[in-house]
C-alpha cells in the first residue's frame, strides 16, 4: 500500500474508533453514570429517602453522579452568577473554612463573576457609611477594623475571619485601577439592640408582653426588614451580589408545598417569591452530612459544588437540621462540600477583643448573657477563647 493510502487508513481507523466510544459513551450514560448501573429506582421516581436508607450497592451511581458534575467550588460560585443575580451564601457562624472560601474568592468574585455588592448579617445599615470608610481605605488599618467589630453585634463577636471579610474587600479595592467602579460592602440586618434583647431573653418571663414584641421584632420582623434593605442596596441598583448570611436567613424554598409552612419568614423566600431564579442560594456543608462523608472520602483535596435540585440527592430527606420533614431540594438549591467534621476548623478568635471600656459598659450582660460572673475584660477574653466557636474536631 502506497504512503498516502496507508495515512489514509490510519485516519479512517482512527475515526472509526472515536465513533465506536461515543457509541459506548452514550451507552454508558442511558445505562447508568458509572456505567455498571442504571440510575436507583428512588432516585428515577424523586422518592423521599433518609440518606440511612439508601443501599450501600447505590453508592457507586451517586460517586460516579458526583465526578462527573460536581465542580471546584471556586468555579461553581463564579458561575452561578452567570444565571442569577444574587447568590445567598449561608454559612455555618463557627466554620472557618466557608469565610476562608469567601475571603479568598473576593479578587474573582469581582473581576470573573461580575460581583459589586457584598451583603452580609453582621452590621446594619446605619453603619454602611463606616463600612464604605473601611473598604475604600488606601491601606490597611486593622485598629479601625477592630473598633468597627467591636461595636457590631453583641460585643463578643471575636471571630477574625468575619471581619477579615472587610479587609479582603477593602485590598481588592485598593488594587483597582483608577476610575474602575469599587466593590461595595452593606449590612442588611435589622436595627436591633442586640445586648438589650438577649439580657430580656435571658431574664425576663417567657409570657411576659415584653417577650411577645421581641418575638415580633426578632422572630417575625427581622427578615422581612433583611429583605428590605437587600432590594434597597443591592437589586435596586441592578447590581450583582453576594449576601453572606447565617443558613437560617438563606432558604429560598424551606416552606414551600408540598412542605409545611416555616414558623418565621426567611429572607431568602421573600427575595425568592418575589425575584424568582434572579436570587439563588447556597448550603455550604458543616462535616455533619454523613452519606457525603462516604461517598466523597479519599475524593477531596478542595471544596466542590453542585446544584441540588437536579441532582440525586435532591429528594434526601436530612434530620438534625431543625426541619426534619424537608428534603435538601428545599433546603438547599446549591450544595458546596468542605470536608468531615474533624477536617474543619472553628474560627480564629481574637485575642484583647473585649477592652477594659467594654467590660465596664457591659459587664452586667456578660453576666446574664454567658451564665457566670467576670471580674475583668482578661477573664471574658479567656472565656470567650476557650467556648466561642468550639466543637468537636475543630481546633485549630
Amino acid at each position: 500500500m502506497h504512503k498516502e493510502g496507508l495515512v489514509k487508513y490510519a485516519m479512517a481507523s482512527f475515526l472509526a474508533v472515536l465513533a465506536l466510544c461515543a457509541q459506548v459513551a452514550a451507552h454508558l450514560v442511558a445505562g447508568g453514570v458509572d456505567g455498571t448501573q442504571q440510575a436507583p429506582r428512588w432516585v428515577t421516581d424523586a422518592q423521599p429517602i433518609a440518606p440511612e436508607d439508601i443501599p450501600r450497592s447505590d453508592y457507586p451511581f451517586l460517586r460516579a453522579w458526583i465526578d462527573r458534575h460536581a465542580q471546584p467550588a471556586e468555579e461553581y460560585l463564579i458561575q452561578l452568577f452567570q444565571r442569577h443575580d444574587v447568590v445567598l451564601f449561608g454559612e455555618a457562624h463557627n466554620v472557618a473554612e466557608h469565610k476562608d472560601l469567601i475571603i479568598a474568592m473576593i479578587p474573582r468574585l469581582y473581576r470573573d463573576a461580575g460581583v459589586r455588592c457584598v451583603g452580609w448579617e453582621f452590621s446594619n445599615p446605619t453603619a454602611n457609611e463606616e463600612l464604605e470608610r473601611l473598604v475604600t481605605a488606601a491601606s490597611s488599618d486593622r485598629n479601625a477594623l477592630l473598633d468597627f467589630a467591636r461595636s457590631q453585634i453583641s460585643h463578643a463577636w471575636n471571630s477574625r475571619e468575619h471581619w477579615d471579610l472587610i479587609e479582603a474587600v477593602r485590598a481588592l479595592n485598593a488594587s483597582l485601577p483608577a476610575g474602575s467602579p469599587k466593590m461595595r460592602f452593606v449590612g442588611i440586618d435589622s436595627r436591633i439592640d442586640w445586648v438589650d434583647t438577649y439580657t430580656k431573653i435571658k431574664t425576663l418571663p417567657k409570657d411576659s408582653p415584653e417577650m411577645q414584641r421581641l418575638f415580633t421584632e426578632v422572630e417575625l420582623k427581622r427578615d422581612v426588614v433583611m429583605a428590605e434593605n437587600v432590594e434597597r442596596d443591592i437589586i435596586a441598583k441592578g447590581v450583582k451580589g453576594l449576601l453572606f448570611v447565617g443558613s437560617g436567613h438563606a432558604e429560598t424554598h424551606v416552606g414551600r408545598p408540598p412542605d409545611k409552612p416555616y414558623r418565621r419568614p426567611i429572607m431568602g423566600k421573600i427575595l425568592y417569591d418575589k425575584y424568582g431564579d434572579k436570587v439563588f442560594h447556597v448550603f455550604p456543608d458543616t462535616g455533619r452530612f454523613q452519606l457525603m462523608n462516604t461517598l466523597m472520602e479519599g475524593r477531596v483535596g478542595r471544596p466542590v459544588g453542585f446544584d441540588v435540585a437536579a441532582s440525586p440527592f435532591s429528594a434526601l430527606v436530612l434530620e438534625g437540621v431543625g426541619i426534619d420533614t424537608a428534603k435538601m431540594s428545599s433546603l438547599a438549591r446549591g450544595f458546596v462540600y468542605f470536608g468531615t467534621r474533624e477536617q474543619l476548623h472553628r474560627n480564629t478568635t481574637i485575642p484583647g477583643f473585649v477592652t477594659d471600656e467594654m467590660f465596664e459598659k457591659y459587664q452586667e450582660y456578660y453576666r446574664i448573657d454567658f451564665g457566670r460572673p467576670f471580674k475583668s475584660a482578661k477573664e471574658v477574653n479567656e472565656y470567650f477563647q476557650e467556648t466561642l466557636w468550639s466543637g468537636g474536631g475543630r481546633r485549630k
